[in-house]
């Protein structure tokens, strides 16, 4: 058995590099952080074939004096910690000192630095070897020139990505930094040509940058007295999770409590498999959180992280729940036919600049649109699943399935609010036969059934007779409901109670359907009911019940 000995320094550098350092965008990341704890107000990134051949982070902060230059590379040196409480009062962005010796022990590293007032000097460590200091030309501040990271470490080197990869986990580090203060310059510049050139701005102007003008135009505002939140409409929605972004007193962190406030935030309001876009700055006082958690300071402790999460939740869904029933769209992505698919389920404005734009077929019956008795405007129902009504600015169409279904949904939470659940008693009970697996599942839930008026009760040891069912949904198969509702139970989403995820299963199945003709006055109906509800731009599903399109989007459209 090998005997307990105390690790080489350059083994211990290595084994902190495997842990602060996973790629050149790590490095990228440390360097940025000592330079704006150094008072930087402009910070030059170049990085070249990835950042593994090169990678260089210029600042005009305070800069080192030559003779604590071997210190910056000393292991667990740092000029920002004093006293081990000041752990729980952590006000800079790096603490640790472990950056700077990692990278040194696997690259070839050259620190030149000039103090507004000193002289300037360079330093190069390689491998964790240090040459001896050197007078050098330098303006003020702090040049650190990385070349040929993790040369001596091959298999961490060979774990890398392709040079496109770990230049966009570059660009994506930056992006953080430039986002999170946009009143420092950073400037970043990828085999030698320049990608960002970011002056000072305010946080919209930065997030346009990266996410685009339409995207930044449609945020919301959120600010409280803990946060000041950026969050997009439904319709910005993306399919990974990379528009979501926390920072923590300039600091970009990653939290499960925060993610979940979000997700419930945008709960119905974006679909299924679909993430929101949405910045979130939080202001906390450095007592508040403990950032000694994680070697790279992306995770961190809250002490009352679940009373952040409520307002959170509250306040962001409160703001989002501002919007009216029209998702706007507008007449470039009606005439772009080659974008990508799902932007907006089923694209129905584009079955209405067809219906308008074709060539006149002879042969087709004039679709009538009559104006309702009820709501005096003309609408119509197109190919018996949208309906297409006139507004005083231009049209709105309409899914008749998912707006029947946010109405629903409406309806059975009043209903189940009051312990109202309207039932129908069958004339003849429906016989189920379950699984042992089923049966657990039913006794389990059985008093949440009833409160959705759904009754059963026992038929012989593994059947069971369902007595009612909710008379919202009279006309489905009572089988059939009970064994979906019986799946649905088994599909734990911690997220959403079942109760929640029941009241959504039992509206959608007493929706009226795609394809199903709607007479005037089921039109009329279904538009008043909408038209009382005080949010209903999205179904329980969260795809949107609707668009609208202006006069002015029109006229841009045919251009007028």
């Amino acid at each position: 058995m090998a005997q307990i000995q105390v690790l080489a320094p350059d083994v211990v550098n290595k084994i902190a590099a495997g842990e602060v350092i996973e790629r050149p965008a790590s490095a990228v990341k440390e360097l940025i952080e000592n330079a704006l704890d150094a008072g930087a107000s402009e910070v030059r990134v170049d990085i070249e074939e990835g950042g593994r051949k090169l990678l260089r982070v210029t600042d005009n902060g305070h800069g080192i004096a030559p003779d604590e230059l071997p210190l910056a590379f000393a292991p667990h040196a740092t000029s920002k910690l004093a006293t081990a409480d000041d752990l729980f009062r952590v006000s800079t962005y790096g603490f640790r000192g472990e950056a700077l010796a990692s990278i040194g022990s696997v690259s070839r590293v050259r620190l030149l630095s000039r103090t507004p007032k000193g002289e300037g000097a360079e330093l190069v460590v390689e491998n964790g070897a240090a040459s001896p200091v050197m007078p050098a030309a330098a303006a003020p501040g702090t040049i650190v020139e990385v070349r040929n990271l993790f040369q001596n470490v091959p298999v961490r080197r060979k774990f890398l990505r392709s040079i496109e990869i770990e230049t966009e986990h570059v660009v994506e580090a930056v992006s953080r930094f430039a986002v999170a203060l946009p009143g420092v310059r950073f400037d970043l510049f990828v085999d030698g040509e320049r990608r960002y050139s970011l002056a000072p701005s305010d946080r919209r102007g930065r997030i346009a940058v990266f996410c685009g003008e339409e995207v930044a135009r449609a945020l919301k505002e959120v600010e409280t007295s803990d946060f000041h939140a950026y969050v997009a409409p439904a319709q910005h929605s993306r399919i990974n999770a990379k528009g979501l972004h926390f920072f923590l007193n300039g600091r970009y962190i990653r939290d499960r409590v925060l993610l979940r406030a979000l997700n419930e935030a945008y709960r119905e309001l974006v679909p299924h498999g679909r993430y929101p876009v949405a910045f979130v700055f939080l202001t906390l006082p450095s007592d508040e959180v403990d950032v000694n958690v994680h070697p790279t300071k992306i995770e961190v402790r809250f002490r009352s992280v679940w009373k952040l999460h409520d307002r959170l939740a509250s306040t962001i869904r409160a703001k989002l729940l501002e919007g009216t029933l029209d998702h706007r769209i507008s007449p470039e992505r009606l005439a772009d036919r080659s974008g990508p698919p799902g932007v907006l389920p089923g694209m129905p404005a584009r079955e209405v600049v067809d219906f308008f734009t074709r060539e006149p077929d002879l042969r087709l019956p004039e679709i009538p649109a009559r104006p309702l008795v009820t709501t005096g405007r003309r609408v119509f129902q197109l190919h018996n699943r949208y309906l297409v009504e006139e507004t005083d600015d231009g049209l709105r169409i309409l899914d008749q399935h998912a707006l029947h279904e946010r109405v629903m949904l409406e309806e059975f939470r009043k209903q189940f609010s009051t312990a109202s659940i309207a039932k129908q008693r069958l004339l003849l009970p429906a016989v189920v036969t379950l699984t042992k697996e089923q049966r657990a599942r039913l006794d389990d839930q059985r008093e949440l059934l009833d409160s959705f008026g759904l009754e059963c009760e026992d038929f012989g040891r593994d059947a069971v007779a369902v007595r009612a069912v909710p008379a919202l949904v009279a006309e489905h198969d009572p089988v059939t409901l009970l064994t979906d509702f019986l799946d649905l139970a088994r599909e734990a989403e911690p997220e959403v109670p079942l109760m929640e995820r029941a009241l959504e299963f039992m509206a959608c199945r007493a929706a009226v359907k795609f394809g199903r003709k709607l007479a005037d006055e089921e039109i009329a109906r279904l538009l008043q009911d909408a038209a009382q509800m005080d949010f209903s731009a999205t179904c329980a599903h969260g795809r949107p019940t609707g668009i609208k399109l202006t006069l002015e989007d029109l006229e841009r459209f045919f251009h007028r």
